[in-house]
């Protein structure tokens, strides 16, 4: 295979905006598509070598994953014994606990399937997760463990159909990513179903080339057009895509093909070709695997280490470079010397290396509890919410799809307190009241949610319950996690259906109050009172990163209402509306200047927007005693 030295720019092209994105830098706020750049590229550069060997007849599996290991697992194994002594000394148990845990997922390629399932409310913020970014590889690893053998059953069929058999499986790929974008995105974020279109554009790319025996000619004009097309696609994506871009979806074409337009087009002659085989470039280039290893245990441990981080990111950059120069020198190069290490040596080391982290992860998983033993147990305490719960015998667990969970103190509640997370965090305290009260939540959800197919069903059997015991229930309380919804890029618009409530500012906060609007408009054409629970203060960091007494004074009040402003608009105005009576934890855990995290020698919280067990309890007091007040006489 011919070196075309362009594809190394590419890859600096692909890793620099990673970094400045992963570092918090806003001007970069779609750098996150530089891992779909390298998904390209990998399919490009992979297809073209096994292609290659198989035309000629001396393409050997073993020999496929030789190379692999070679170019893969010594710089991240290094990366990865780099990381044990910081994360010994910085990290806190249940951080250790989660990063030992993925120590075991990374040498399995499996890192993106342990990091889908334990993403939720309260898994480790992956600002904190050092081996979070080698998701991308697993991806990459299962699918050559699959791609190589398609080819090898495939071959007689010849490339013609080889390219159509991908492209099928390609379009297919791309829409389970469009589709799963809005309805399962995690499963879509990190799994390799709705990420294979991306690598199936190069190898396409790859498979086309070189079915036609010759590089796509056209006119040098036309090169230069089509090339600068592609680079304009891909700075236009990672200047205006941000976290709230629905990705991978549609909107993964955008730098993806731009990607390909840049390989098939690009070349020492046009201006994309010049600049990105630039000097500079292709040194990044080629350090590019090692400075993305580098990146991201480097902000994290920056991050653990100091209370502002934000200079000492910046400067991580460069050094993350530097780090990946000598990585790349003295154990990418060295590793990829077949007279230095034999194909024998590579096999055992892999093995070596991978037995190794497996045992330190399964050490450090059964070690490490969920909570700092330095910290007094009785004021950490535990989270508010059940390991199962069964209410009602009509709520489950919502990771099985089902309409959420449930708590009761009474077969027949005469009021229910619904919502997302931000009311089962109540559940503990307000179950063990004298009221006849069950507590409904879907995670993910607020109240009256229609935003996704999920939410949707959920809240069809919370009304189909409601309806039917109507004559017992009497109050229904709306409790939700506002702030996580209110940006107008989340959601789903809606504008095919006229609503008795129009919130101007944006569609996505125009769906929210549409959406708590209808379902209020249901309760009260039950004849059922209504009440709406402010959200509480959230917390500025994670409570485990503090010691007893040490985070009594979160933020300042002004800072919490100033956060809280939109969801406060949004309830303001429906409370005016429907005439309905709201209760607000600002004025329990809040004084004029600050709001705490600590009450009675007591930690609230479990996480930074969570109550915790005590939590519960202590908001729960005067929470019945309002719903007694208002409600109840």
């Amino acid at each position: 295979m011919k070196y075309r030295k362009e594809i190394d720019g590419l890859r600096a092209l692909a890793v620099l905006p990673v970094f400045f994105f992963h570092a918090g830098f806003t001007t970069f706020s779609g750098g996150f598509v530089g891992v779909d750049i390298f998904f390209v590229i990998s399919g490009y550069l992979i297809t073209t070598i096994i292609v290659d060997e198989m035309d000629k007849g001396s393409f050997s599996l073993l020999n496929f994953y030789e190379r692999r290991a070679r170019r893969i697992l010594p710089a991240l194994f290094f990366v990865m014994l780099c990381t044990l002594p910081f994360a010994w000394f910085w990290m806190l148990p249940q951080e250790l606990k989660s990063s030992s845990q993925s120590l075991v997922a990374v040498p399995l390629f499996a890192s993106n399937v342990f990091f889908w399932l334990t993403s939720g409310y309260f898994d480790i913020a992956s600002e904190l997760k050092p081996l979070l970014h080698t998701w991308s590889l697993a991806v990459e690893e299962q699918y050559y463990v699959l791609f190589p053998l398609f080819l090898m059953l495939s071959w007689k069929l010849g490339k013609k159909r080889i390219i159509s058999l991908l492209a099928l499986v390609a379009i297919i790929s791309a829409l389970a990513a469009q589709w799963g974008a809005t309805t399962h995105p995690t499963f879509t974020f990190y799994l390799l179903p709705t990420r294979a279109f991306e690598i199936l554009i190069g190898a396409l790319i790859s498979l086309y080339i070189n079915h036609k025996q010759s590089t796509i000619s056209v006119s040098q004009s036309v090169s230069q057009l089509v090339s600068q097309s592609g680079l304009a696609l891909v700075l236009y994506a990672i200047f205006t895509f941000d976290e709230y871009t629905p990705f991978p979806s549609f909107y993964t074409l955008i730098p993806t093909i731009g990607a390909g337009l840049i390989l098939v087009f690009s070349n020492n002659k046009n201006l994309v070709g010049k600049l990105l085989g630039s000097k500079l470039f292709v040194g990044v280039g080629l350090i590019s695997y090692s400075a993305y290893l580098w990146h991201q245990p480097l902000l994290v441990f920056a991050r653990l280490s100091t209370e502002e981080p934000s200079q000492l990111l910046l400067a991580l950059v460069p050094t993350s470079l530097v780090l990946a120069y000598f990585s790349w020198k003295y154990i990418e190069l060295p590793f990829r010397d077949t007279t230095r290490f034999g194909k024998n040596k590579i096999m055992i080391y892999s093995l070596i290396g991978s037995i190794f982290f497996i045992t330190v992860g399964l050490t450090g998983h059964f070690t490490y509890n969920d909570y700092d033993p330095d910290i007094d147990k009785d004021f950490v305490d535990t989270h508010s919410y059940p390991e199962s719960e069964n209410c009602l015998n009509t709520f489950f667990d919502s990771k099985e799809g089902k309409p959420g969970k449930c708590s009761t103190n009474s077969t027949n509640p005469k009021i229910l307190l619904v919502g997302d997370s931000h009311a089962g965090h109540y559940y503990k305290g307000i179950t063990s009241s004298n009221l006849d009260v069950a507590v409904i939540w879907n995670g993910g959800c607020y109240a009256g949610a229609t935003y996704s197919e999920n939410c949707k069903s959920r809240l069809q059997f919370i009304k189909n319950y409601i309806y039917k015991n109507r004559d017992t229930i009497k109050v229904v309380l709306l409790s939700s996690y506002l702030n996580l919804y209110v940006n107008p890029k989340n959601l789903a618009k809606r504008t095919n259906k006229e609503h008795i409530l129009i919130y101007k500012e944006s569609d996505g906060q125009k769906t929210i109050v549409n959406d708590i609007s209808d379902f209020i408009l249901f309760l009260k054409n039950l004849n059922l009172s209504v009440g709406i629970i402010y959200d509480i203060p959230e917390l500025s960091k994670s409570p485990w990163d503090c010691k007893p007494h040490s985070c009594q004074q979160i933020q300042s009040l002004v800072d919490i209402i100033e956060s809280q402003s939109t969801q406060r608009k949004i309830y303001s105005t429906l409370e005016n509306y429907y005439k309905i009576k709201s209760f607000d934890p600002i004025n329990i855990l809040c004084d004029n200047d600050y709001c705490y995290s600590v009450r009675n020698d007591s930690l609230l919280y479990w996480d930074t927007n969570h109550l915790n067990e005590k939590g519960s309890f202590f908001l729960a007091t005067p929470l019945v005693e309002w719903i007694n007040q208002n409600y109840t006489r």
